[in-house]
């Protein structure tokens, strides 16, 4: 489900570096020169992010996560306004729960339907198991 955020602009005194650098932050709380974005996916590794912020591939920037602050992110690849970015260092299951309770859902006018929230759950959890079972059968073979 996706999630409301924005990227603000960092200045290079606030981190000692010669260039601007943007610093990802959940939620819809936006200063004046933030810019959206919408989280389509958040993982331990890395995210789907949409936004109207021109990235290079390669570029890094800051992600404010529950639980462990900053998180570095490089973008590894995009398509039109959607990046696929990676986390410097895995984060934490926890982490990873915290950000997605706290994230806002975007408002998409209608309320959900809990049998669809079902249906995506149990994907997951599809998914879920074949990565582990897939894992575990790597692991049985050494």
């Amino acid at each position: 489900m996706p999630m409301v955020a924005y990227f603000e602009e960092l200045s290079p005194a606030v981190n000692r570096r010669r260039t601007t650098r943007r610093a990802l932050h959940l939620g819809a709380k936006a200063g004046d020169n933030a810019e959206a974005v919408t989280i389509h996916d958040l993982s331990l590794t890395g995210a789907l992010i949409e936004t109207s912020v021109p990235m290079l591939v390669g570029s890094t920037f800051e992600v404010d996560l529950p639980n462990s602050g900053p998180t570095e992110a490089n973008v590894v690849w995009n398509s039109g306004e959607y990046y696929g970015c990676q986390f410097a260092l895995p984060i934490s299951p926890a982490t990873l729960s915290a950000a997605l309770l706290q994230a806002e859902v975007p408002a998409t006018g209608a309320p959900s339907d809990p049998f669809s929230e079902l249906r995506e759950l149990n994907s997951e959890v599809e998914r879920l198991a074949w990565k582990m079972d897939t894992a575990l059968r790597r692991l049985s073979r050494k």
